[in-house]
């Protein structure tokens, strides 16, 4: 087997993801659903060659020793890819994720107005979040793109590893990658902090210490990008804090009152027109005076219903679900199987819809 031409068709049936695993055909990941490539079972042996054709030797040390690694790969003119590698029931196993050379604008997307003006944002700290295969990191990439592309700006990311490349436009861009340019997130933070950065893209908020500096970050007037694997804002909230002792979460609750921009939470839809794939359907919550108060007081169940007054382009899931689906976007079982109300969306589509009063809620 040829590790590139498994790479090369990854991206010509339009999938996310490629899967290699002992056992089983190779298999491919499109608009969501798992598809078996035609080829034969891969075998252990057959594994580790293909490994071997992308992996350097640093990167087959760490795999024996650790068990796992992740690292970037990019064949030119076709795609770059997110590669791990890692152990299943003794055997290797390959997962690939497919990242495109051109980085898509808002409009290419389809992502809402207000994402302009939250990248736009002077200081503060943006968060994207979803599960994994979200959408988190294209998102992010059309943020830092367009910063790059209309604002003479310094950009720092520190990535785990490397995914989009940004070529500097009007800003300096800088990317460093976890393990090759720097030891750890926390660390490359702190360096970030020394380059004289005016935005930095964090990969991911994987701990309270990473946290801690990205939000003095944001206090010392930076505007600080970052992602965390949460499906909405309340739980973003919830999950922040718990990253901290007890003690310290009322500070913690303080500081992000005063410092949050944005929280932008997203899943991906199934699209009525087949040639379109999945689309985006996001939850945003920006730091707007009522969600800076509940924030402090710790009255996380209230952001939904503060959320669902749509004040500067705020919106909850389900509110978007509705707009899709009335829109024709999306169909109504498509909606009904995102929804996180079921029974709102419902009487939504039907024009009885109270989500945006915000009743009906679930908190």
């Amino acid at each position: 087997m040829d590790m590139q031409k498994l790479l090369k068709a990854t991206v010509q049936f339009k999938a996310s993801d490629l899967h290699v695993q002992v056992g089983s055909p190779p298999t491919v990941r499109v608009d969501g659903t798992m598809v078996a490539i035609n080829a034969p079972p891969v075998t252990a042996e057959d594994l580790r060659a293909l490994v071997s054709q992308i992996a350097d030797e640093t990167q087959l040390r760490r795999v024996e020793s650790e068990r796992s690694c992740d690292f970037s790969y990019a064949i030119p003119d076709v795609a770059r890819f997110r590669i791990n590698v890692f152990h299943e029931q003794g055997n290797l196993c390959l997962a690939a994720r497919s990242i495109p050379l051109r980085i898509k604008t808002f409009t290419d997307l389809e992502l809402p107005a207000v994402l302009q003006d939250i990248a736009e944002e002077n200081r503060g700290l943006v968060l994207v979040t979803g599960t994994t295969g979200s959408g988190k990191s294209t998102t992010l990439a059309a943020m830092i793109d367009h910063l790059n592309q209309t604002r003479r700006l310094r950009i720092v990311t520190v990535e785990d590893p490397i995914e989009f490349v940004h070529t500097s436009h009007k800003s300096l861009v800088a990317q460093c990658e976890i393990g090759r340019d720097t030891p750890s997130f926390a660390e490359s933070l702190r360096r970030a902090l020394r380059q004289d950065p005016d935005a930095i893209l964090v990969g991911e908020l994987r701990d309270a210490e990473t946290m801690r500096i990205a939000l003095q970050a944001a206090d010392t007037g930076h505007l600080v990008f970052s992602t965390v694997h949460t499906t909405n804002a309340s739980f973003t909230m919830q999950r922040l804090v718990a990253m901290f002792p007890p003690e310290e979460r009322e500070l913690l609750q303080t500081e992000l009152a005063t410092n949050l921009a944005a929280v932008v939470s997203q899943r991906l839809a199934v699209a009525k027109q087949k040639e379109k794939g999945r689309i985006p359907v996001l939850e945003v919550m920006r730091n707007t005076a009522v969600i800076s108060k509940a924030i402090h007081e710790g009255r996380i169940t209230s952001l939904p219903q503060a959320i669902a007054n749509r004040e500067i382009g705020m919106q909850l899931f389900d509110q978007h679900l509705a707009d899709l689906y009335k829109s024709g976007q999306i169909s109504g079982t498509e909606a009904l199987r995102l929804a996180t109300n079921p029974e709102a969306v419902a009487l939504s589509m039907r024009g009885m819809s109270t989500l945006d009063t915000g009743s009906g809620l679930v908190h």
